[in-house]
């Protein structure tokens, strides 16, 4: 299970996801300069594109995005979405048929906005097919992300479908318009000092901050997880400041964060946020913790050769980094 949210504080925007999984995937961090040759199983390859960086399995030097930005503050995370998600066997003339784990490089290889992503989406066929037979496709949704907003894509039984998604905010199952109107059951939850509106003719006890959000839920399961994380969302604050802006980030994705031995599932082992990654939109600043190793890791990438054509591989450490004082 997994949790992606565009974040937004008074001009400085961060997008990101926390990838939750029982087992670790291998994952690094991986730069697609612009001249890596994106090659696609059923159309044709993109030579020269927007260069892009996220967290990656290095599939025989072929970036497996789970998520990216693009030099254009773009960013696209791929969230499981198991029991709804289905993709399309066959192919379809006149649109552009990629296998799942093509939509992120795709869409990312030349869209500056999300009014871009909308108008490429319309014409992609999503295919059931495979990387390979040791990375089978996954069934998944994506949240889209530039600066000022954000939409959903997902492709289910009855077709392909993109959700305007104004809570910034995603998780897994169920389909996006469940998700929403879900949340909507909680509109009476507050981040202010609590108010007595039960009995306000009767002098009832405040007893303490926080009673305003007495009933947000405190689960893991995806539908609690996307309440919470919209309700820390919506009313996080932070200074105006890029610095204090990635630390708030950082809380909002701890805040639905999971433990090990928390979650067990079907196959008797524990789901952990494996890692928690952030770019800001503005400048491709890529930050990312890990399970292990909670210390903000991150690269300046913009100041890298964006312009060759090889990846760029940076394994995450899975060491506690503890700054000692003495």
């Amino acid at each position: 299970m997994c949790t992606s949210v565009l974040y937004k504080n008074q001009g400085f925007s961060y997008f990101g996801r926390n990838l939750d999984l029982q087992f670790a995937m291998g994952n690094s961090v991986i730069v697609t300069p612009r001249n890596y040759e994106f090659k696609f199983k059923e159309t044709d390859s993109i030579q020269s594109h927007a260069a892009m960086v996220g967290m990656a399995i290095n599939a025989d030097n072929y970036p497996l995005y789970f998520e990216a930005v693009n030099e254009y503050g773009v960013g696209i995370a791929g969230l499981n979405f198991s029991g709804f998600a289905e993709y399309n066997p066959e192919k379809v003339e006149g649109k552009v048929n990629i296998g799942s784990f093509e939509l992120i490089p795709y869409l990312l290889s030349s869209a500056k906005s999300i009014d871009d992503i909308k108008k490429m989406a319309q014409d992609i066929n999503i295919r059931a097919i495979s990387y390979s037979d040791q990375y089978q496709a996954s069934p998944l949704h994506w949240l889209c992300a530039d600066e000022n907003s954000s939409i959903v894509i997902e492709r289910t039984k009855d077709g392909l479908h993109i959700y305007e998604n104004l809570l910034n905010v995603l998780t897994n199952q169920p389909e996006f318009p469940s998700q929403y109107y879900n949340f909507c059951n909680y509109l009476h939850l507050t981040a202010s000092y609590p108010d007595n509106t039960m009995a306000p003719n009767e002098p009832l006890q405040i007893y303490g901050t926080g009673m305003g959000s007495n009933g947000l839920p405190g689960g893991l399961s995806s539908v609690e997880r996307f309440v919470r994380a919209g309700f820390t969302l919506a009313n996080s604050r932070a200074k105006a400041t890029d610095e204090a802006s990635l630390t708030q980030y950082f809380h909002i994705m701890q805040s639905v964060a999971q433990a090990d031995g928390c979650d067990q599932t079907s196959d008797k082992l524990y789901e952990i946020t494996q890692y928690s990654s952030g770019a800001n939109l503005q400048t491709m600043d890529f930050f990312w913790t890990t399970y292990e190793n909670q210390q903000i890791n991150g690269i300046h990438t913009k100041a890298l050769n964006l312009d060759q054509s090889d990846l760029l591989v940076y394994p995450v450490s899975q060491t506690q980094s503890v700054h000692f004082i003495n």
